[in-house]
């Protein structure tokens, strides 16, 4: 497969017909999430405060870990690469990159999910949801359904995805356009004064049609994250 511009096998883009996706397998969660950012050490005390993590240094970043399970990789943006929140999903037979309409980008890994609607129930701290922003759901659900083998179900409230009867993730119309993923707290009322006093910015409360109540938070560099109560995976 030929390489990506992080160095990965590059999976497919929306931007042409030349896919290099043999197969496609059906992605069933998380393997991780990662943190693009300057500023390593920063992001790292910040989550730490806020969502109880336990850090490691590895050669290429930290590693992000709630008991044996790890939630999330804080490392140095590639070239080419902007800053901020980016999805690895579990399942791929090649690590590599994925980038649809408006340009999201998505990363895929070899191994197992650890988070999704298949592994144990999310813990505080742990990715408990993601969501799709789009500018143009049509082609948005094209492409993500079509590559990630997931199913469009427009019965719920909004639009998820999803494989057999399990939701997956939610697509929403808005900006910024992208994925957001979502981490479970004890509190939500305690997570904003958390966020405020670590340096953080509350950007919105909202009402959110599978997770209730929740927000939608700005870390110190401006990296966007959601944060609601959740005992299972998108709920």
């Amino acid at each position: 497969m030929p390489a990506g511009r992080d160095g990965q096998d590059e999976l497919v883009s929306s931007g042409g017909e030349e896919a290099t996706v043999s197969s496609r397998p059906t992605v069933r969660g998380l393997r991780r999430v990662d943190l693009l950012t300057s500023d390593l050490v920063a992001a790292a005390v910040f989550y730490r405060e806020l969502l109880d993590w336990s850090a490691a240094v590895t050669r290429a970043g930290i590693d992000c870990w709630v008991g044996e399970r790890r939630c999330a990789t804080i490392r140095a943006p590639r070239a080419g690469e902007p800053a901020g929140w980016r999805l690895v999903f579990a399942g791929a037979a090649h690590d590599g990159t994925l980038t649809g309409p408006d340009d999201t980008t998505a990363l895929m890994a070899r191994g197992r999910a650890q988070h999704g609607p298949w592994a144990p129930g999310p813990r505080p701290g742990e990715p408990c949801w993601v969501e799709l922003r789009t500018s143009d759901p049509n082609r948005a659900d094209a492409f993500w359904a079509d590559i990630l083998n997931w199913t469009v179900r427009t019965e719920q409230p909004g639009v998820d995805y999803v494989v057999g009867d399990r939701p997956l993730a939610s697509r929403a119309e808005g900006q910024p356009a992208g994925w957001l993923c979502y981490f479970a707290v004890e509190d939500v009322t305690d997570a904003a004064d958390r966020v405020a006093r670590l340096g953080g910015t509350l950007a919105e409360r909202i009402d959110h049609p599978l997770l209730g109540d929740a927000l939608l938070v700005r870390d110190p560099s401006d990296a966007l994250v959601g944060l609601t109560t959740a005992t299972s995976w998108g709920g």
